[in-house]
């Protein structure tokens, strides 16, 4: 895993309690899927996440060229090429002191990957055939209206999301297929 500047074992990834994640879900992430040697879509991703940091205006971004290095040594280290499933996560950083005002953010930002060996599987971790189908429930939790909160940014901010997955969950299905503020398809939380 790489954190904030170094790859280290999984045992010892650790962020700041005082990180913005950690404190309010003030981040945003991507995840990136590598297959035979070649990250899929890493320049679309990467824009993305970099539109994401702008919109909540995070300060102390790293460059586009320092996380692909990161990325790419982060994967060499651990020698995956294959069936690999990276977190890239990208935090405003961490406070001097704890509350919700980006003027404690002080440090930069801190840049999370975590690179798990994953072949493409349903949310119960089965490897999918092709054309399996999932199992769905719709949820009565609803996807954030972008008048709250703009779904565009990719952001660390998912309760909505995981509590609609505990509800498929306790419905023995795949998913849960989660409805926007006007009852339209908005995504599912595989």
């Amino acid at each position: 895993l790489y954190v904030n500047g170094r790859i280290v074992p999984r045992e010892e990834a650790a962020l700041s309690v005082f990180d913005s994640a950690v404190q309010g879900g003030d981040a945003v992430w991507e995840g990136l899927r590598v297959s035979e040697g070649a990250v899929l879509w890493l320049d679309l991703h990467l824009h993305r996440l970099f539109d994401g940091a702008s919109a909540l205006m995070f300060e102390g971004v790293p460059s586009r060229s320092h996380v692909r290095e990161a990325l790419f040594a982060t994967l060499a280290a651990n020698g995956m090429r294959d069936n690999v499933h990276v977190r890239l996560t990208l935090t405003r950083g961490v406070k001097v002191t704890s509350g919700m005002s980006p003027v404690v953010n002080q440090s930069g930002c801190s840049l999370v990957i975590i690179p798990e060996w994953k072949r493409t599987c349903d949310s119960g971790g089965r490897t999918l055939a092709p054309l399996h189908p999932q199992r769905l429930i719709t949820s009565s939790i609803r996807r954030n209206a972008p008048s709250a909160l703009d779904s565009k940014i990719h952001h660390c901010n998912l309760l909505n999301n995981i509590l609609a997955k505990i509800q498929a969950n306790q419905a023995n299905v795949d998913d849960a297929l989660m409805l926007d503020h006007q009852g339209f398809v908005a995504e599912t939380n595989a």
